[in-house]
């Protein structure tokens, strides 16, 4: 089957890494997929360093900006008259509402299928409506979570609506030795403790509510370590919190970090604390794979992952009080974080293989195909 992804992101993030998951195993399966996006985004040079065909000449900007969308009309109006895509996998609002309108408007016959890999609420408004209800397929969702955010509103049925069960590359983490790259780093001891929380700094990754929590953390463990890897909007107010929270010598922001199995293989637990869109948590399965216990908040499908009391703990989002005193409580006793990091490391490796992501999205993409066949 000839595939056509696209994502609108610039930088690396989950919904990055899934599609490229994806696209790599359908790939190997005999697919013939090309990625598409951004000239100079990470997904299109990381698919490029895959070896799996990209498209870059796409510009997918945000907002009403009628000479860009018209160029990217023009451009997939171009590419697909070439590839002739049999299916089209969107994966944000940009690329979704240019693919949307291209097929519509050039009578492409490929299926479109939309995957929403966050939890933010959708207005049911009369253009998301024709958008859903016209222009899309099917829409796959990240965790069974968040399908109420379509369904309820009215935008799609139930039946039109699939789980992608999201992936990493496991092996990576699974793995990972401890190096002391993490430790030497932050310029700690083999008997510190150290907290590892990966992510975009972006504002509704809350990584404020969760400095804030950390200068509670520290207060009653000043033995405790925390390291914030990940690129994004917030990182100057994230380093004016710390300077001013006196956290300094504690919490420590790396940047985006490549090496991120070795980060969680030095760690002692990891962390995500969003307040709103996250539907999985990309981070928190790569932490559970490296047999790491996870504090994380209740957003979304988060809970797929943590299974509170049982991989980690979940969390209010938003509650800082909350935040470190679960933090504290893994911190505190070795037995349990040993314990949660193996029932971590098992659901990791029985739920969520690449092969069962690959598995339920091309017998979903092979569904619709035989569909659109049969009109």
């Amino acid at each position: 089957m000839r595939l056509f992804f696209t994502n609108m992101n610039r930088h690396w993030g989950g919904q990055s890494y899934v599609v490229m998951q994806l696209a790599d195993h359908l790939s190997r399966r005999g697919h013939e997929v090309v990625v598409a996006g951004v000239a100079g985004s990470e997904l299109v040079e990381r698919g490029r360093k895959r070896g799996l065909r990209v498209y870059d000449k796409l510009e997918l900007k945000r907002g009403l900006r009628l000479g860009s969308f018209l160029r990217d009309q023009a451009s997939l109006k171009a590419f697909w008259n070439e590839f002739q895509p049999e299916g089209i996998l969107t994966n944000g609002s940009q690329d979704t509402w240019a693919c949307g309108l291209a097929r519509w408007r050039f009578r492409t016959p490929a299926f479109l299928v939309r995957w929403r890999h966050n939890s933010f609420k959708v207005s049911a408004h009369v253009f998301n409506k024709w958008l859903y209800q016209s222009l899309i397929d099917h829409v796959a969702v990240s965790s069974m979570e968040i399908a109420p955010l379509l369904i309820e509103p009215g935008l799609v049925p139930a039946e039109r609506v699939t789980a992608f069960p999201p992936t990493a590359d496991l092996e990576r983490f699974l793995e990972a030795k401890p190096t002391g790259v993490l430790r030497k780093e932050l310029g700690i001891g083999e008997k510190d403790l150290a907290a590892v929380a990966v992510g975009r700094l972006a504002p509704e990754k809350a990584h404020d509510t969760l400095i804030r929590a950390w200068k509670q953390v520290v207060a009653q463990v000043p033995n405790a370590y925390l390291a914030i890897a990940g690129l994004g909007s917030q990182e100057q107010l994230l380093r004016g919190l710390i300077a001013e929270l006196g956290l300094e010598r504690n919490a420590r922001l790396l940047g985006f970090r490549d090496d991120v199995p070795l980060l969680y293989a030095d760690a002692d637990l990891a962390a995500l604390t969003p307040v709103a869109g996250e539907s999985f948590g990309i981070a928190l399965l790569e932490a559970l794979a490296s047999g790491k216990p996870c504090v994380a908040t209740d957003v979304g499908g988060v809970k797929d992952l943590v299974r509170d009391g049982e991989t980690g703990y979940l969390v209010k989002a938003g509650d800082s009080g909350a935040i470190a005193a679960a933090l504290l409580k893994l911190l505190t006793q070795a037995e349990l974080r040993e314990r949660m990091g193996r029932a971590g490391r098992t659901h990791a490796q029985q739920s969520f293989s690449a092969n069962r992501l690959a598995d339920t999205a091309e017998a979903l993409f092979q569904r619709l195909h035989a569909e659109r066949k049969a009109r």
